[in-house]
């Protein structure tokens, strides 16, 4: 009996997965800029009968359960060309040429004359006694991982599939009639090789791609194709059959290789490189002569580094004890961005260009620092002319704070009036003691379970209570890490204040002491940003100051900020999160 699913069936299945699914990977207002471009591929493998001859005993892996004599010596290869349109659909055509066989024990004959009957029957396994074909299809393509996890044209390994309409031109093999050991009798039942065909195909299936360098791509592809006749194995189905889906079907599984014809603008990888570029100032320290300070910035960029679509921003500032002097930026621009920059850099070349700045000297940048932190965009038809026109306008990437140079030396002394006496310093204020103890939560949770780090918040609990030091009351902060909606985290910081309350009157309780006796003033504070900062201002991440100045630039969207910046460095979910996740609390 043929399988008991359609082509029908199986494409309202895949229709009705992918099509909700489009109404998502749509947050955020600046997307990265999707790379459309064309690309050709070749693959090979095996193709596998599904028809009325092949030995399943289930729907499609059933048929794997064949010998190796039928599943592992029928080849199919295949080439083909094919457009990427976006982030998630593409469409591609392929033309490919293969062979099929397959045996099946019980199966009543359909067209071969004789007596009635079940009979084993083999689809020659023969090199002349194949079913051979040539099959060529159209098809649309879907990448899953784009639309679900947001695009990412670098992502290592994407899961695609892809669904279509054809034709195969075929001509069906000799159909044999064995016994029980599988030896070849009956001569008058065989049925020899027909003339060639043509009908419709319907294809359906699904690829894993594995990207190994820009334009480079291999990928696993396993399609199962519904053809339009049942007579690629020259057996048909008599009516009585039970069957929903009268005709043959095959598929293949194969490996193959794909090269992309795009100019891809690794915008990503400039930022992660940055540190290549390198950036002097002449002098350093900075100098002050005649009321100025006046000052080269010399940037120089290797070759093989600078991306011919990208735009470099740099824009130096002069960072003191109280504010900041933001100067004029220096915008770089590869060698294929069709609008002027102040230095056009080639990409096998390289290049170096110097500014120069002058301002005027005041006391307050006489201890101060040059800092510069370079931001990278995809040319879109507009030159930016400032940092905060990049953030708000265009998607970006960052490379990195660091600092320039040291400043200020005073040359030029002035008349320094007398000086006035000092007032007496004022008592610097007592700094607020740290918690008593803190409690630690999962993700997303309220819930205290039983870690190490809760047993030693327990544990300080019940030393505190047995010390016999008087003990009035305690005080909860409830804190939730800030990724994820604002209204969410103060739900969640509320909740840790709560749960943190009702586990000290338990475990008061266990002390056999009256939790009644004392006060308790347990609240939420929402999102710990200042922790955020703070935690990863004392990391060892790399980037940490991309991360930070991230976070300050995004304003009220540093919620989305935060969400892609875990995507991209781990190590904040693995160690900085966790330790803001907490209740803390005071004794009183």
């Amino acid at each position: 009996m043929k399988k008991n699913l359609t082509f029908s069936k199986l494409m309202m299945i895949v229709i009705m997965a992918i099509l909700p699914l489009t109404f998502y990977a749509q947050n955020g207002k600046i997307k990265r800029p999707v790379e459309k471009y064309w690309y050709i591929f070749a693959d090979g493998g095996f193709s596998i009968n599904h028809g009325d001859l092949a030995n399943y005993d289930g729907w499609v892996f059933g048929d794997w359960n064949n010998s190796k004599d039928y599943l592992l010596k029928n080849f199919d290869g295949q080439v083909g060309i094919g457009y990427q349109f976006g982030g998630v659909v593409g469409m591609n055509l392929k033309y490919g040429t293969g062979t099929l066989a397959g045996f099946k024990s019980g199966q009543q004959l359909g067209i071969i004359e004789g007596p009635a009957g079940l009979y084993n029957l083999e689809l020659d396994n023969t090199k002349d006694g194949r079913t051979t074909y040539m099959d060529g299809t159209l098809n649309l393509t879907f990448n899953m991982f784009n639309l679900l996890f947001g695009y990412n044209p670098r992502r290592v390994i994407n899961f695609v599939p892809h669904v279509g309409v054809g034709g195969i031109y075929y001509r069906a093999g000799q159909v044999n009639q064995l016994n029980a050991d599988g030896e070849i009798v009956g001569e008058a039942l065989a049925a020899k090789k027909t003339d060639h065909d043509l009908t419709y195909v319907l294809p359906a299936g699904a690829e894993f791609t594995f990207n190994v360098a820009k334009k480079l791509d291999i990928f696993i592809d396993y399609t199962y194709l519904f053809a339009g006749k049942d007579n690629l194995d020259q057996v048909v189905k008599t009516p009585k059959d039970d069957i929903q889906y009268i005709n043959d079907m095959y598929s293949q599984l194969n490996l193959g290789l794909r090269y992309k014809f795009n100019n891809p603008c690794d915008i990503e990888k400039m930022a992660r490189d940055a540190d290549k570029i390198t950036m002097k100032v002449n002098p350093d320290p900075l100098t002050e002569k005649d009321g100025k300070v006046c000052f080269d910035v010399v940037v120089n960029v290797p070759a093989n580094y600078f991306e011919k679509k990208a735009v470099m921003n740099l824009t130096p500032y002069l960072t003191y004890k109280g504010g900041q002097i933001d100067l004029d930026p220096i915008t770089l621009v590869g060698e294929k961005v069709k609008a002027d920059g102040d230095f056009r850099v080639n990409y096998k070349e390289g290049g170096e260009y110097t500014k120069n700045y002058c301002i005027d000297y005041v006391p307050e940048i006489e201890n101060s620092e040059l800092m510069g932190n370079p931001m990278f965009y995809v040319y879109d038809g507009k030159i930016y002319p400032n940092q905060d026109e990049i953030v708000k306008n265009t998607y970006y990437t960052q490379g990195g704070e660091r600092k320039l140079a040291d400043g200020v030396i005073v040359t030029t002394k002035p008349v320094e009036p007398e000086p006035e006496p000092e007032p007496e310093p004022e008592p610097e204020p007592e700094q607020p003691a740290g918690p008593d103890f803190i409690y630690y939560f999962a993700k997303d949770k309220y819930v205290i379970n039983n870690t190490d780090l809760n047993k030693a918040a327990r544990k300080a609990l019940d030393e505190a209570l047995a010390s016999g030091k008087e003990i009035k009351g305690f005080r909860i902060e409830g804190w939730a890490s800030p990724e994820g909606e604002l209204n969410h985290n103060n739900d969640l910081a509320d909740n840790r204040a709560a749960a943190a309350e009702k586990d000290i009157k338990a475990q008061i309780k266990k002390g056999k002491k009256n939790a009644n006796d004392y006060t308790y003033n347990a609240k939420g504070n929402g999102p710990d940003w200042d922790l955020f900062m703070q935690l990863v201002e004392q990391s060892n991440i790399a980037d940490k100051n991309a991360i930070l100045n991230v976070i300050r630039n995004a304003g009220a969207n540093r919620e989305k900020e935060i969400k892609n910046l875990i995507n991209v460095y781990p190590e904040l979910e693995k160690d900085i999160l966790p330790l803001i996740r907490r209740a803390e609390v005071y004794i009183f």
